[in-house]
């Protein structure tokens, strides 16, 4: 073959290559998936509350430090709605008020449990003392 036969080869072929490219379809945008609507996160203040209720289950010593403190709160306010204070109350009263259980742990005198690994306060034992709570 001659020099310009393979010339001519190489242009056609050239030719023939952009034909081709003309013909194909015109590249179309890559489709990105929708992005999943976001999971709507839990409050931070129920995350903290459910996590206060598993860890006073745990222990006496957990239930003193961290469900105590906040049952104390709960508690003064609303006995200040009726006049009321847990410093002032005596004891009895304050048992036939807020039964044994609750009074146990609010009681203004209460000491750091001496067995650090005693049972601490359980679900079914919190949703009676918040019980009688709501009633006050």
């Amino acid at each position: 073959m001659t020099l310009l036969a393979e010339i001519a080869l190489v242009v056609l072929a050239g030719i023939a290559v952009a034909t081709c490219v003309t013909l194909l379809p015109a590249p179309r945008p890559l489709r990105r998936r929708q992005p999943a609507a976001p999971v709507p996160s839990r409050p931070q203040q129920l995350v903290a509350l459910e996590r206060l209720v598993t860890t006073a289950g745990t222990s006496a010593v957990s239930a003193h430090a961290y469900l105590r403190p906040r049952l104390i709160e709960i508690v003064s306010h609303r006995l200040a709605a009726r006049g009321q204070t847990l410093e002032r109350m005596p004891e009895a009263v304050g048992r036939d008020l807020l039964g044994d259980r609750l009074w146990d742990i609010v009681r203004p005198d209460r000491r750091f449990p001496q067995d650090r690994r005693g049972p601490g306060v359980q679900a079914q034992e919190l949703d009676a003392m918040l019980e009688v709570i709501r009633r006050l």
